[in-house]
């Protein structure tokens, strides 16, 4: 015993050195949803109350605040004493997105140099609370070796095997090195499962109460762990069996009362708050389409929560962004596939064993069969936490598919693989005649996994390098992409107007995935693509350090004003860096021979227009003048048009052919756009339809308001204009 304690302490240590490097490498927050579990400790450090939950995203101090207070509560009181002087609220990453093959940085957040020093006090509150994270991750699996020990029918490193699987558990270790509640989720329901099962085996008063405790603080923890009520409640009718009824009552009484004494007020104040115990209408207000569901959950959505949920369950970091190898994934498929054999052989095991004797009910096959009640306990909490995910994922799109969700059974799932992977071995071993094989093979979980976790570990230093620290200047527009020789451009500053024959400075920040140089151009096209000005631009980097370069172009001087492209040309690859406006200069305001004022949707003036009509031919300038900054690209649409309304002929475009559209105008500014049609001799046009739309929708802008003009009828969507031949 004392040398198996020793391997459990070196499993132990083991972890927690890797727990603290993981929570070194990975950057703060970039765990799913630590920064907001970590507002909410904070909001209590600081506000000395609970926060409320909003069901306006952006009115919410923490997106956690419906979340029960325990692990925060915790939190709380051991980070309190420390320093927290930088705000824990990060900025987003512009260039993040949820694609792990889009070459793009790692991290959801942009972080400042100060969190890579350990003890700097803008964050060591953070740094602290997630070194609890990492001590509760420890109790787990001390936990797990105990769910192992009360299998040692099954063998005798039974519990170190349960240990190691969900010690070295990369996933694992990557979460419980985050502040997240999850890692106490999985403390308390390793706890449930492990009590549950000594308490059915040595039944007293003393360890039922204990259990209804326990469970009173599961409730104060996470709603997940409402799940694994049914557990002390069946070894409370484990004694109804054996004809303990009177007793039964008491033990129910405390597994029932006990708990809602413990918690129940956090749920008379939810439903208080909120109309609801578990605050779950205003949290799904508050997260909305983010993490709805918008349709029936099918098949395929299955597949896909299982592709995932496995994923993620042994490897796939950050937000959903940092993943393993393929084969990898594989590998340790096959290694649960091996597990699920073994315990299926286990169970024909006992299948055997009860047909050779009589049933006389399940206390005593529990009491005849050593083992029984673990086996039993521990697949029915893995049992009760994914009957309740399932559920879950009805109301929550793929975001609720993460593995750590299912961590209040991490314990008893590393013990079931555990005890699995031994009968497997077993069975091989009794099959090969070589009992050595069950000695090697029992140790290859072990070994794999460790080996498994320290590569992720460099994968993560990697992934979370330098450049996770870079923050452009606020004014730089964000580009994010990845250009030719792995150098990825993260944001670009120019100026956003310029005029004709002005020079301007072009500024390129971005950094490299490893040593490397480029010879690349920057380049002003105008709005068909034709090439205004270009310049080189010398790159070298070494790996994962920001880089920037400043280049000087010129306008031509007798250009049309337009909306021009800036682009990075990199051995024959093209990066769109942006637009730029370049302004017409002093202009005249024309003069409208015929004087309109049309307003479309107070963003948009028509304020008249110009009309040459010959046999067989019209030309018509219009006259516009933007009331507010656009942010879209509006057609214009002018429809010739005969006294039944019928079409003659049509001209959709952009303004001016597409050359200055909507988006770059100046509120103010008055910008003229012409037609010109063609129609047969015998056509009789009366009047014209102007108005505008939005090419991918079609859905055109309203007339609102008064028209201003003798020659103009207002309708719905457009104007029309008389025409007097």
């Amino acid at each position: 015993m004392r040398h198996e304690k020793r391997w459990l302490l070196l499993i132990l240590v083991s972890y927690a050195v890797l727990g603290i490097a993981y929570s070194w490498v990975v950057p703060l927050g970039e765990a799913p949803d630590e920064v907001d579990h970590f507002l909410y400790v904070r909001h209590l450090v600081e506000q000395h109350a609970f926060p409320v939950m909003q069901p306006v995203a952006t009115d919410n101090d923490t997106m956690e605040a419906n979340q029960p207070p325990l692990f925060y509560l915790l939190n709380a009181m051991v980070t309190a004493p420390f320093p927290m002087t930088a705000s824990a609220d990060l900025p987003l990453n512009a260039c993040f997105t949820f694609d792990p093959h889009d070459g793009g940085r790692a991290h959801f957040y942009l972080h400042e140099p100060a969190e890579r020093y350990p003890f700097a006090a803008d964050y060591l509150a953070f740094r602290v609370a997630r070194l609890v994270s990492v001590a509760l991750g420890a109790l787990t699996i001390g936990l797990a070796y105990g769910l192992g020990q009360q299998m040692r029918f099954a063998g005798r490193h039974l519990g170190l095997l349960a240990a190691s699987i969900l010690a070295f558990n990369p996933q694992f270790i990557f979460m419980t090195a985050s502040v997240n509640n999850d890692v106490l989720t999985a403390v308390i329901g390793a706890a449930l499962v492990y009590f549950s099962i000594a308490t059915v085996q040595a039944p007293s008063l003393k360890r039922f109460v204990g259990l209804g405790a326990l469970l009173g603080l599961g409730l104060l923890t996470k709603f997940a762990l409402i799940a694994f009520w049914p557990l002390p409640l069946l070894a409370v009718l484990i004694r109804v069996e054996n004809g303990r009824i009177k007793q039964a009552w008491q033990y129910g009484m405390v597994v029932i009362g006990l708990p809602t004494i413990i918690a129940g007020w956090w749920y008379v104040r939810a439903s208080q708050l909120y109309g609801d115990p578990l605050a779950w209408g205003v949290h799904l207000q508050a997260k909305g389409s983010e993490v709805l569901r918008t349709s029936m959950l099918s098949l395929a959505d299955l597949g896909d929560f299982v592709a995932i949920h496995f994923q993620s369950y042994w490897a796939w970091f950050g937000w959903l962004k940092v993943q393993t190898a393929g084969w990898v994934y594989g590998v340790l498929a096959a290694g649960m596939f091996v597990a699920l054999i073994g315990l299926l052989l286990l169970l024909f095991d006992w299948f055997r064993q009860t047909r050779k004797t009589k049933f006389t009910g399940l206390f005593s096959f529990i009491h005849r069969s050593p083992g029984v009640t673990a086996v039993l306990f521990n697949g029915l909490a893995v049992a009760a936490i994914y009957t309740s995910l399932l559920r879950y994922i009805q109301t929550i799109n793929w975001s609720g598919y993460q593995g750590r969700l299912a961590y209040a059974a991490a314990a008893p799932i590393a013990a079931l693989l555990a005890l699995g992977w031994w009968r497997f071995t077993v069975f091989l071993s009794r099959q090969t005649g070589r009992s050595w094989l069950t000695r090697v093979i029992g140790v290859l979980p072990t070994v794999g996994l460790l080996v498994l976790a320290m590569v992720s570990l460099m994968q993560l230093d990697h992934a979370f390098a330098r450049p996770a620290l870079y923050t452009p200047p606020a004014k730089w527009d964000r580009v994010c992409q990845l250009a030719s020789d792995g150098f990825f451009i993260e944001a670009v500053e120019f100026p956003l107007v310029v005029g004709p024959g002005d020079s301007f400075m072009v500024s390129l920040g971005g950094y490299g995935e490893g040593d490397g140089t480029a010879v690349g151009e920057i380049a002003l096209l105008d709005w068909r693509g034709s090439l205004l000005d270009t310049a080189v631009s010398n790159l070298s980097w070494s790996a994962d350090e920001p880089v920037s370069v400043t280049v000087p172009l010129t306008v031509p001087p007798d250009i049309l004003p337009m909306r021009a492209r800036l682009v990075y040309f990199l051995n024959d690859e093209v990066t769109e860096l942006g637009y730029l406006k370049i302004a017409a200069g002093e202009t005249a305001i024309p003069v409208s021979p015929y004087p309109v004022r049309g307003n479309y949707a107070d963003q948009i003036v028509l304020l008249g227009y110009d009309l040459q009509i010959e046999a067989g031919s019209l030309r018509l300038k219009t006259h516009w003048q933007a009331l507010q900054p656009i942010a879209e690209d509006f057609t214009i649409f002018v429809h010739l048009l005969d006294e039944n309304g019928d079409l003659i002929a049509q001209q959709d475009a952009q303004p001016q052919g597409g050359r200055y559209p909507t988006s770059i105008w100046d509120v103010g500014e008055v910008v003229v756009d012409e037609a010109n049609f063609t129609f047969p001799p015998d056509a009789q046009p009366t009047q014209i339809g102007i108005g505008l739309y939005r090419l991918d929708t079609l859905g055109r802008l309203p007339v609102v308001g008064e028209i201003v003009g003798e020659t103009a009828v207002s309708q719905t969507d457009q104007i029309l204009l008389q025409l007097n031949r």
